[in-house]
């Protein structure tokens, strides 16, 4: 009991040192809505920074920011730079959360949709009453350009996303010059086939990656496709009206969106590098939205001082402990499972993330589509890990090195050392290894990282994009270094994406995780986080990403003054 109040209070002395050091002083003149008092005396966050003004014409604009500049608004070329995206153009399908955090797969520009028997073909009948912001219909053909295009365009880096459709390869390799599985039946008919049932097909559709594009716009277009504002083309419900390098993007209402116009008359995202400045901002009024996750060191001042302007959402991602079981004594199952009965996540999750998050007991995280909450609690119980620990033949513990990648947070950092603490509680030595990003990724994909921290975030919101990521193949476990040795339950996972019977498959994923968490203990899963953004006091209807990435559709928003 001693050990682990003096945890609490080291953990605590870290947390409080970290916010001391990064976030300044809380706010104290208790107001109840963001920037009362600046905007009453005129004063601006801004001033003396090199923070520009908002343009002029954009009065009445929904405010933001990004802390550093997109490449592009090209979706199809970037993986990271999706809050563009998410609002000038639409997918086929969309994910929705339910108010009980729960996912499904909805319409979106494909209004209906039917699946053969065998999983392998899906028939897509598109809305009729859909037009891209230049004026042009969108139809069938702009489906087939599209997809086309994820295979052919130079630096496309999302084919991973279509790539199971029938014709891809050939495409890819430059052996066809169409795919073979898309078939434009008629104008508002789509029949796509696969090279093999893949259950998370729709998921993967429902991506901003999987965005479609007007043909006739992008072609005219060509490289100032998604780097010139007035260039980029989409049938989303904002328009691309400017872009000024490391100063802002500028979105307007497109006032013939099918789904109806937003009921904001546009958006200015500013370039804002520096936190803090973003939180002196959002306090004088000047932004109306500010993101606590990329912002962490501002979240209990900001959420004690205006705790009714809080919104917030799952991040579908999940922190572990990574362990290889190419190293001794890691290969043994005993040892693995010591090592989660001896750290005590909710407790670490307490004290670092004031609680925002689910301690995790699974390989998913919180709100996914199959998601398993019958899981058994993994323990904290350090006294059974040093029984298991003696029954493996280490009953005075063993050393081994937990690798950090020396541009980790200070956050990660924090929690690489915390767990060192824990661990040596049941008597494991952790020695800390600081690695350059380049010899810590490449040590990792050679599969020697015999323990590091990290984490995962959906890309699709689908159990396979965690299952096979880290267990579909032998590569794809070595990668990661935890080098799971057991081929047949990764022929297993390989199956499950196959398996057309969507309740079969969840049963089958369930099944899965039982064998490859609880009872293999492949890794340690940690938690999953809530998302926080604080709004301005106008702002309504904001809701985050169902993913709980930081770019936003700002589709729902509007204001009430």
């Amino acid at each position: 009991m001693k050990k682990k109040l003096a945890m609490t209070l080291a953990v605590s002395m870290l947390a409080g040192s970290l916010l001391s050091a990064c976030g300044g002083q809380s706010a104290s003149n208790g107001t109840t809505a963001s920037g009362d008092a600046a905007q009453q005396s005129g004063a601006s966050a801004a001033e003396g920074t090199d923070i520009p003004a908002v343009s002029e014409g954009h009065e009445g604009y929904l405010n933001v920011c990004l802390s550093a500049d997109i490449m592009t608004a090209d979706v199809q070329k970037t993986s990271n730079d999706y809050e563009i995206p998410m609002n000038i153009y639409d997918t086929l399908v969309q994910i929705k959360v339910a108010d009980d955090g729960s996912s499904s797969i909805e319409p979106m520009l494909a209004e209906s949709w039917e699946v053969s028997e065998d999983g392998l073909t899906y028939t897509f009948h598109l809305r009729d009453d859909v037009t891209f912001q230049n004026g042009n219909a969108f139809t069938a053909e702009d489906v087939r350009y599209t997809f086309n295009r994820m295979f052919t365009a130079d630096g496309t880096v999302n084919s991973s996303f279509l790539d199971q459709i029938k014709g891809a390869d050939e495409l890819m390799a430059g052996t066809a010059e169409e795919l073979s599985g898309l078939e434009v039946l008629d104008d508002y008919t789509v029949r796509i086939t696969l090279k093999e049932p893949f259950g998370a097909f729709l998921s993967a559709l429902a991506f901003t990656a999987c965005s479609i594009y007007d043909e006739e716009a992008t072609e005219a277009a060509g490289a100032d496709f998604g780097m010139v504002p007035e260039a980029t083309v989409g049938s989303g419900p904002f328009i691309f009206e400017s872009w000024t390098p490391n100063a802002e993007l500028v979105l307007t209402r497109n006032d013939d969106y099918w789904n109806g116009p937003a009921q904001i008359p546009g958006v200015v995202i500013r370039i804002i590098p520096d936190t803090e400045t973003q939180t002196m901002m959002y306090e004088s009024g000047e932004l109306d939205l500010l993101d606590l996750k990329t912002n962490p060191e501002a979240v209990d001042r900001i959420t004690e001082t205006y705790p009714d302007q809080i919104v917030t959402g799952p991040i579908l991602g999940v922190d572990y402990v990574f362990m290889n079981q190419n190293v001794e004594p890691l290969n043994d199952v005993r040892v693995r499972k010591a090592i989660q009965m001896a750290i005590d996540r909710q407790m670490i999750l307490d004290e670092l993330y004031g609680g925002r998050g689910n301690v995790e007991n699974g390989l998913l995280a919180t709100g996914m589509i199959g998601y398993n909450d019958s899981l058994p609690e993994i323990p904290y119980d350090p006294e059974g890990a040093m029984e298991l620990l003696a029954e493996a033949g280490y009953p005075d513990g063993f050393t081994i090195e937990l690798g950090s990648d020396s541009s980790d947070s200070e956050m990660r950092t924090m929690i690489t050392e915390i767990i060192q603490s824990m661990l040596a509680e049941v008597g494991i030595n952790v020695e800390i290894k600081k690695y350059d990003q380049s010899t810590w990724l490449e040590t990792r994909r050679a599969g020697e990282m015999p323990m590091y921290v990290s984490s995962w975030t959906a890309d699709f919101n689908d159990p396979d994009n965690f299952f096979y990521t880290f267990f579909g193949t032998q590569e794809n476990s070595k990668i990661r270094s935890i080098n799971y040795p057991d081929t047949s339950v990764m022929q297993e996972v390989a199956k499950a994406r196959t398996i057309v019977d969507e309740d079969e498959r969840m049963e089958t994923y369930h099944q899965l995780e039982t064998k490859l968490i609880q009872d293999d203990a492949c890794m340690v899963p940690l938690w999953s986080l809530d998302h926080l953004f604080a709004v301005s006091q106008r702002t309504k209807g904001f809701k985050v990403s169902w993913n709980g990435f930081s770019d936003s559709s700002f589709y729902p928003v509007y204001f009430e003054e």
